[in-house]
């Protein structure tokens, strides 16, 4: 559910092959005083990118290219294990490119290497420009590593006729107790042809972040230890459970045949998820244009907060590119300026981190694939209140022992909810070989 990126390896594969990342030490920061005038700026510098974001990329060369003619950009778009071989490379200390596309989310990790530049000096005048739950995500110990790129800010995409064939008024859906009761009724109606949503079971964390991040809650504290084990977590686990003993969650994961298919059938009315969907609903299922149409995301409570984040990406250079400041000027041009921005988010669907953007008229026109909805302008709701999520070198591995974990929850009839959840961190701390976060200790008598 992460905007179509790849999932690198884990972390364990990473401390076997690289342990000189685990004891970094972290450069002088790139300071361009004084800057060189673009016209004289004269560099070849590669971008390791993927998808649709590389194509992005390619689009903007031209236009980069009127401010800054001398310097040549190659975008790599060979997707197969990127973030994997550009871990190796850090590692090896050659073969990295100059500037490199990551997972918002995994920013963190590569950061606490020591093997990216700092680019504290020429990037923190940017960072009221961006949502603070995302600018943390490039920083590390107060320092910036990076600039967001795009982001998901969180929403629910539905069928039209579904709904006017059952009746349903999507302004009518507050909460997510609302939506399981619309869930019921549609699955009631149907006779069990229609399901609300997508709930895979061996993949649940890809829905458990995003809404734990909703409610403010956390998998690891600040200090990287873990905090799974909570009242947010509890109250997530509780709201997935009132969904599958409804029978309203199909157990279909993301991108797979069955998904997509579902996108053009009567199969699934809903699917919650990050701004970037809708282009990949214009993608898979381009005769359906004029039946989608996208609501807020539930809150927890009555007045809760109806956003969180579903994916999105960051630009980094690694600390051993020779061309930091060509490369520092094609990242600051494509995502810091609101005519890159907006041309990318109207070319290929990235939903800008940027947030001069989001005040461009562009946000404000009907799409008519969305049957003349304004959508953009409703995923721009509230992206500031978006909590902090921390992120630890660990989360890759946290990620898939939750996953497990959580699929023997519901194999097992989704009993003894809070002890499998003190469990599960319990044996997460002896895996990781990471701490347990006070909070999550005091809950269970300090064992």
């Amino acid at each position: 559910m992460f905007s179509g990126m790849e999932r690198s390896f884990t972390l364990p594969l990473v401390l076997v092959l690289l342990p000189g990342l685990c004891t970094a030490s972290f450069g002088d920061a790139l300071v361009l005083e004084p800057p060189t005038p673009p016209d004289q700026l004269e560099a070849d510098i590669e971008v390791w990118s993927w998808n649709i974001a590389a194509a992005s990329l390619k689009n903007l060369i031209p236009m980069f290219n009127e401010v800054y003619p001398r310097v040549n950009v190659r975008v790599n778009q060979n997707g197969t294990n990127m973030q994997s071989r550009f871990l190796l490379s850090l590692a090896a200390g050659v073969g990295a490119p100059d500037v490199m596309q990551l997972q918002v989310r995994e920013t963190p990790r590569y950061s606490m290497t020591g093997r990216l530049t700092d680019i504290t000096e020429i990037a923190e005048k940017y960072e009221d420009d961006f949502p603070p739950s995302f600018w943390r995500d490039v920083t590390h110990e107060g320092r910036v590593y990076g600039i967001p790129w795009d982001i998901g800010p969180g929403g629910v995409f539905y069928k039209r006729s579904l709904f006017e064939k059952y009746g349903v008024d999507p302004l009518g859906i507050e909460t997510w107790d609302d939506y399981i009761e619309v869930g019921k009724k549609i699955l009631e109606q149907s006779g069990g042809e229609t399901k609300m949503l997508c709930i895979p079971h061996g993949m649940m964390v890809d829905l458990f972040e995003p809404l734990l991040q909703q409610l403010g809650g956390q998998i690891f504290d600040k200090e990287g230890r873990l905090a799974v084990y909570s009242p947010e977590s509890l109250k997530l686990l509780d709201l997935f459970r009132k969904m599958l003993e409804a029978g309203i969650g199909a157990n279909i994961n993301s991108f797979t045949h069955e998904h997509l298919a579902s996108l053009q059938s009567k199969s699934i009315a809903t699917y919650p998820c990050g701004a970037w969907f809708g282009g990949s609903i214009r993608d898979y299922a381009e005769n359906t244009a004029g039946d989608w149409g996208v609501f807020r995301l539930p809150a927890f409570e009555p007045g809760g907060l109806r956003t969180t984040n579903f994916g999105g990406s960051s630009l980094v250079v690694p600390d051993q590119c020779e061309n930091k400041e060509a490369a520092w000027r094609f990242i600051e041009f494509a995502l810091c300026t609101v005519k890159a921005q907006i041309e990318q988010f109207r070319a290929f669907d990235l939903y800008p981190a940027f947030l001069p953007a989001h005040e461009h008229p562009f946000f404000d026109e009907p799409e008519p694939f969305f049957g003349g909805q304004k959508t953009r302008r409703q995923f721009s709701l509230d992206v500031l209140e978006i909590p902090v999520m921390y992120r630890s070198p660990n989360l890759m591995e946290a990620e898939r022992y939750i996953n497990q974990t959580f699929s023997r929850w519901v194999g097992g009839g989704m009993r003894d909810t809070e002890k499998m959840l003190a469990e599960m961190e319990k044996s997460m701390s002896r895996r990781l070989g990471c701490g347990i976060s006070p909070d999550s200790l005091s809950r269970r008598g300090g064992q």
